[in-house]
Formats: structure tokens, C-alpha cells, sequence
């Protein structure tokens, strides 16, 4: 026996369970599939280059401050 057979969930009434709404099948052409998988890269590469900037503030900003007290 299952887990989630062995355990009952208490709802309120009315609620409605992930499981009951019916979603459409999402259907992307290849061009479509092609542009979300390069709007994720995009995304990717963003946020490692702010990373990147910030690292070579703080390395900047350590040397400026090391340089000063020697």
C-alpha cells in the first residue's frame, strides 16, 4: 500500500484538488521549443554575469582596500 492510500486529506468543501483541473496539452512547434531554450540560456547567462561583475567588484574593492593599509 501506497503512502497517499494510507493517509487521508482533510479538504474544505469546495476545494478544488490539483489533480481534478483539467490542463490543456501544451503543444510548442520546434521553432517555439528552440526560442524557450534560448530565452533559458539567456536567462542563465544574465544571471552569471551579474555573479561575474559582482566577483570583480569585491576582488577590486579588496585590492583597493589592501593596497591602502600596506
Amino acid at each position: 500500500m501506497r503512502q497517499e492510500e494510507q493517509e487521508e486529506i482533510i479538504r474544505d468543501p469546495g476545494e478544488v484538488v490539483e489533480e481534478e483541473i483539467e490542463r490543456p496539452e501544451l503543444q510548442l512547434t520546434r521553432r517555439e521549443k528552440r526560442w524557450v531554450a534560448l530565452g533559458a540560456l539567456k536567462a542563465a547567462l544574465m544571471i552569471g554575469s551579474v555573479y561575474l561583475v559582482a566577483g570583480a567588484v569585491l576582488i577590486a574593492l579588496m585590492l583597493l582596500i589592501w593596497n591602502h593599509l600596506a
